[in-house]
């Protein structure tokens, strides 16, 4: 498995450089005109004599190919630019907003998980029965509901109408003194922690559902249809014959060989808990990743973006490896050598 190991990781390797050339390729194409206007904003009051030394500083004033090579020097160095918005490092842009959205993601993936793997086995051991059809229409309906759609209907629901959870951001502003993360709310949450945690759960709830909503349909029904094949094999068929308790059936032998393709999906889902919800962020004003990469989008704020894509990216790509390895300790007939 070692060996394997290291195999894959070396594949990885030029994935990740062709991932680095198109997007920088795409930054350098920037329709507003170029990475230095992004970085000045208006430049009717700048003279030309301050924008070639401003091209010069940026090092925007060589070939193409040079740049690159130097920015993938500074990409292994840990360095991901300057924001040509707020002109702070690319790297504390986006990892002041990494903890926000790791919050939400996992809280969401959890929820996600706990509710529809059960569900999904439960519906297949009722195959046909009231429930299974009740499931099967709830869960198609939550499918084919947009994010954008079933967001701003919690925001109008239970926020406005009935007041039970607080919107838009991820805290209240007015009584923590500042918004999450910053110094005037770590001040606020040393000297009342209970009630600052109380309000981080309470912004929390509307956005996570929006997430979750759409993934326990699908998970849910992909795990009931993954169970329902496992469940007409043959061994499965021979353990019922010889006695063993449904319990041991469903769980030992069944859910064993069923778990496979969710671990694989689970796998794919992982790397979004940096990349973040772009949808449901923009929708509740929650300050992560997600509605960073937008507004960095739209200000052509290329620094972040290649940044975050290439996290992302780098991050999928070890997910997948992580997956495959996990196959082995799952399922003992797989190995790798």
């Amino acid at each position: 498995m070692l060996a394997y190991t290291i195999r894959r990781l070396l594949l990885m390797i030029p994935v990740l450089l062709g991932i680095s050339i198109m997007v920088f390729a795409i930054s350098a194409s920037n329709p507003n005109g170029g990475e230095l206007y992004s970085f000045i904003g208006n430049p009717k009051n700048v003279t030309q004599s301050q924008l070639k030394a401003l091209e010069h500083r940026l090092g925007l004033d060589k070939p193409l190919p040079v740049r690159y090579v130097l920015w993938l020097g500074s990409i292994l160095h840990g360095d991901l630019g300057i924001s040509y918005l707020t002109h702070e490092p690319a790297t504390e842009a986006i990892g002041s907003r990494v903890p926000a959205t790791l919050i939400l993601m996992v809280t969401a993936f959890l929820l996600q998980e706990i509710i529809a793997i059960p569900l999904g086995i439960f519906s297949a051991l009722r195959r046909g029965t009231l429930f299974d059809q009740t499931f099967s229409v709830i869960v198609y309906t939550l499918y084919s509901i947009p994010t954008f759609w079933l967001g701003l209907m919690l925001i109008a629901f239970l926020g406005v109408e009935l007041r039970l959870f607080p919107f838009p951001g991820m805290v209240d502003v007015l009584k923590t003194g500042g918004d999450f993360g910053t110094a005037a709310w770590s001040e606020y949450f040393h000297a009342h922690p209970f009630e600052a945690l109380t309000d981080l759960g309470a912004h929390l709830v509307m956005p996570a559902v929006t997430l979750a909503a759409v993934g326990i349909a699908g998970d849910s029904r992909y795990m009931r249809g993954q169970m329902l094949e496992v469940l007409s094999q043959d061994y499965v068929r021979t353990a019922k014959a010889k006695g063993l308790p449904q319990r041991i059936v469903i769980w030992k032998h069944a859910l064993r060989n069923a778990v496979l393709p969710i671990i694989t999906n689970i796998g794919l889902q992982l790397p979004g808990l940096i990349g973040g919800a772009v949808v449901t962020e923009q929708i509740f004003a929650w300050p992560g990743t997600g509605r960073l990469f937008i507004s960095s989008a739209q200000s052509f704020d290329y620094a972040v973006v290649i940044g975050l894509t290439m996290i992302i990216s780098a991050l999928t790509l070890l997910f997948n490896l992580l997956t495959d390895l996990s196959y082995a300790l799952v399922d003992p007939r797989i190995r790798y050598s």
